[in-house]
């Protein structure tokens, strides 16, 4: 997480459109004219170490961190595999559209994958390479690591303009400020207060949900954001939390053994509150996924494209992006608009027998419990998956044209960065 700043035959349409849950219902005059023609992924990294200071609320009475088996902020191999079941099963589903053969190697230059600059993307999108087509050298293209990608950090960048009170005010007005967010979800800052060890008569900010407060406000030189309180706080720690549940840990290695599904979903709800901040916001957002959509639209327009472009980075890209197209997403076991680990938002292409074509949107993510174990995917055992439509694709959702969506994503009044 970044704070802000030879082909088998094809099957029936239908079939298809049920594997994929991107459609909830269609035309019948619509079941065999559509075919699979081209998808973009937009993928979150696998299960990583915490990142260096991420955990910022300790064990209310000192109990220990677990120890991880990789340095900070690096994809563990737990997480490569669960990346590469993934990338198996999108093949899968991709073989059983179409759009690719079910062995073998894929066309060259029919697959795209590029990364964010951290090693936990750039490995990410490398085991994701690996899986979805073994022995055939996919490489993951992306600048030197470490350094700033303009793509994925465009403020960071300097790539797009930045007017810090414009931020501000954005975000407030989409939230009503930090508190006004926490208020809507004491019941998750109790649960948290919990799996941190609070018990009654404690005194830490942590065990006071009811009381904890938190600001928002901008810099002394007026161009960055400040957030101090229960979202700054806490999430972080509830995202060491929940990647240590995914990494597979022992149960008394989980939250000191006081996790639950329930504690899951409510920590998963503490780390989404920080997007709701540093991504959703409109001003945010436009400004987070300027150059990544503009990048999306260019792929999706070009009829010579990859059939298969595949953007590893991370939950905050996600979030803008989803923002921009005025959509919200909630996977299975995970809170609402909190992007789960090692998922992705898929965009299809779907071209009829005139040559139109036509887009949808959705999610799929392995819910916890498949990721934790390392379930094997399949088209009889997927991951989540949850249709989703655009709002620029609200009028008629089955035959949404490519070009709304397309526009919706070049269209920015971002300025130029300084």
């Amino acid at each position: 997480m970044r704070h802000a700043m030879t082909m088998p035959a094809r099957t029936g349409w239908r079939h298809r459109v049920a594997l994929l849950g991107l459609v909830l219902a269609m035309p019948v005059h619509a079941a065999n004219d559509l075919r699979l023609d081209q998808v973009v992924m937009v993928y979150r990294h696998g299960v990583r170490s915490p990142l260096p200071g991420e955990i910022q609320v300790d064990d209310v009475h000192g109990a220990a961190w677990p120890a991880w088996p990789v340095p900070p902020s690096i994809l563990t191999p737990h997480g490569r595999e669960g990346v590469m079941a993934m990338a198996r099963y999108d093949r899968a589903w991709m073989a059983d559209a179409g759009l690719f053969p079910r062995d073998g190697c894929p066309a060259a230059g029919s697959v795209s994958i590029w990364a964010n600059t951290d090693q936990r993307t750039i490995a990410s999108g490398q085991a994701y390479g690996d899986a979805f087509a073994p022995g055939c050298g996919l490489t993951v293209g992306h600048r030197p690591q470490d350094s700033t990608d303009p793509l994925f950090n465009p403020v960071a960048a300097g790539a797009v303009g930045w007017d810090g009170r414009a931020a501000l005010s954005s975000i407030r007005q989409a939230t009503g400020g930090p508190d006004a967010l926490t208020d809507r979800h004491r019941e998750a800052m109790t649960t948290f207060a919990r799996v941190m060890g609070c018990k009654p008569g404690d005194t830490p900010p942590v065990c006071q949900p009811a009381t904890w407060k938190g600001h928002l406000g901008l810099s002394d030189d007026g161009k960055s954001l400040t957030l101090d309180g229960p979202i700054a706080v806490t999430s972080g720690t509830a995202e060491a939390i929940l990647m240590a549940y995914l990494q597979g840990m022992p149960p008394d290695q989980v939250a000191w053994g006081r996790f639950d599904p329930a504690a899951f979903r409510a920590l998963s709800q503490m780390h989404a509150l920080l997007f709701d901040v540093h991504a959703r916001p409109a001003y945010v957002a436009e400004r987070v996924a300027a150059l990544l959509g503009k990048r999306i639209a260019t792929l999706l327009d070009d009829p010579n494209g990859p059939r298969l472009a595949v953007f590893v980075g991370s939950d905050n890209h996600i979030v803008a992006l989803a923002s921009r197209l005025g959509i919200h997403f909630q996977l299975p076991g995970y809170a609402k608009d909190d992007p789960p680990v090692g998922g992705a938002f898929v965009i299809t292409v779907w071209r009829s027998g005139d040559g139109k074509r036509y887009v949808r949107t959705a999610y799929e993510a392995q819910a916890p419990d498949q990721l934790r174990q390392l379930q094997v995917l399949d088209l009889a055992h997927p991951p989540g998956r949850q249709a989703l439509v655009p709002e620029a694709c609200r009028a008629d959702p089955s035959r949404c044209e490519l070009g709304t969506l397309t526009e919706t994503l070049r269209r920015s009044n971002v300025g130029a960065g300084p």
